[in-house]
């Protein structure tokens, strides 16, 4: 009998567990997946015109400091007790922009009541771990200063920590206001400055239960 990959690649009676992987690539978003809400003002989510430009990111020029989530539409599948959140980062021209990746519990505000963050931007001066528990936050500081570079990342959650790697290197972790409560993949945007257009892309995204 011919085995599945899965089967091949795990141990005999290894239960897969939720997993979702997007390369963005394509002519458009995928819609039927991700949902964009806005929280101030409007922004967009779009395919970038470039080379592997991926997923672009984009604020209008309003004032308000507009801002969006990119979400599952709410459907919240991944525990952030054990979970694995890898994806990369590439801002615009400047650092007045205001950047959240990972998971969390709601999309209809800037800071979800749970979630676990790689934060980038103004909103830190280095990159930085934030977790959320019931609205509480901590944030711990990586050594690494924000910039205009791309890098991967990846979030992890092992029950009692939630750690970030940074292009592989472990570079925060922490124990505090470790969120229970399930979550699902998002990205946010947010202008740091008026009357200018504020933009990231990202190229890959993968979220997964352990």
């Amino acid at each position: 009998m011919t085995k599945s990959i899965y089967d091949q690649l795990n141990a005999y009676g290894t239960v897969a567990k939720q997993r979702v992987v997007e390369n963005f690539s394509g002519w458009q978003l995928d819609n039927d997946r991700w949902q964009l809400t806005q929280i101030v003002s409007t922004c967009t989510a779009s395919m970038a015109d470039s080379n592997d430009g991926g997923l672009l990111l984009s604020t209008d020029s309003g004032s308000g400091s507009p801002s969006a989530f990119l979400s599952f539409n709410d459907k919240c599948q991944y525990n952030p007790s054990g979970f694995g959140f890898i994806s990369t980062c590439k801002k615009g021209s400047d650092n007045n922009i205001g950047i959240k990746a990972g998971i969390g519990s709601d999309d209809g505000a800037a800071n979800p009541a749970n979630a676990v963050f790689m934060v980038e931007g103004t909103l830190a001066t280095y990159r930085t771990l934030q977790t959320r528990n019931g609205g509480s936050e901590t944030e711990t500081a990586t050594t690494t200063a924000v910039s205009q570079t791309e890098f991967g990342y990846k979030l992890e959650g092992t029950g009692n920590a939630a750690n970030l790697y940074l292009d592989g290197v472990l570079s925060a972790t922490t124990g505090s206001n470790l969120s229970t409560t399930k979550c699902q993949p998002l990205l946010y945007i947010q202008s740091r400055s008026t009357a200018a257009v504020k933009t990231w892309n990202c190229k890959y995204m993968e979220c997964y239960n352990t």
